[in-house]
């Protein structure tokens, strides 16, 4: 994404002393969503672990080697988002569900999920908001591991301009 590795370098800028590879810039801006605030904790973080587990140095490797202990997969998801999305699947078929209800069952508040959670989810495929509530599409089955329902799904069988139904 153009523009994010100049950001990684602009934040480390202003927490020298910090060695940092282009590749580990590249790295961390990409797992960060193109997001200041995000690439900034998790620059942070992957500086605190180059220093306590390495040599001070962040490295293509050591960035991938702290983000992996960090939970944060390769297209960006943390564990939240990927609680979210098996929430989701596991205890809602998949959904639809209302809002109020997923934040019940993640015992997270809904204005987080909706500001936080839910723009970047959506974003890159694998949440959908319908007026019946939010589903899992394919694409988050298949991101995390798991096989799709077959037949009629709810991404191409549903009518998601049915009448709402209240939340439960």
């Amino acid at each position: 994404m153009p523009g994010a590795a100049d950001l990684v370098n602009e934040l480390t800028a202003r927490i020298r002393p910090l060695e940092i590879e282009a590749a580990a810039a590249n790295e961390i801006a990409r797992r960060a969503r193109g997001t200041p605030r995000i690439a900034n904790r998790w620059l942070k973080r992957v500086r605190d672990f180059a220093q306590v587990r390495h040599d001070g140095r962040v490295t293509l490797a050591v960035a991938r080697e702290a983000l992996a202990a960090l939970e944060v997969d390769d297209k960006g998801l943390d564990a939240v988002d990927r609680m979210l999305l098996t929430a989701i699947i596991d205890k809602f078929s998949g959904g639809p569900v209302g809002l109020e209800t997923l934040a019940a069952a993640l015992s997270e508040d809904t204005e987080t999920i909706e500001d936080m959670y839910e723009p970047y989810l959506m974003q890159q495929g694998y949440l959908k908001r319908t007026q019946r509530g939010r589903i899992a599409t394919e694409h988050a089955y298949r991101h995390l591991g798991r096989t799709p329902p077959t037949g009629a799904t709810l991404w191409n069988g549903a009518q998601p301009d049915e009448p709402s139904r209240s939340d439960e």
